[in-house]
């Protein structure tokens, strides 16, 4: 099962939403929420929201810039939004 790690930054992200929602089926997926998209509600993977852009309330577990740069380095394929 590959490791994906998705990074969302813009508010607006349809094609991403669906691409995570098809991976989640067959693969191990991370979703992290930064700068616009913080706001976002994702289905599928486990999601974070960056400490530094998160809003007050998030459903979303807070991490710091070193967890996020771990997640990089854990996942076998990054894809940016």
């Amino acid at each position: 099962m590959k490791r994906i790690l998705h990074i969302l930054k813009k508010k607006d992200a349809p094609l991403a939403m669906e691409v995570i929602r098809n991976e989640a089926l067959t693969h191990a997926i991370t979703v992290i929420l930064i700068q616009e998209a913080t706001a976002l509600c994702v289905e599928g993977g486990a999601v974070f929201v960056l400490e530094d852009d998160a809003p007050a309330s998030t459903p979303y577990p807070k991490i710091g810039y070193s967890q996020m740069l771990d997640a990089i380095f854990q996942a076998d394929q990054v894809v940016t939004w």
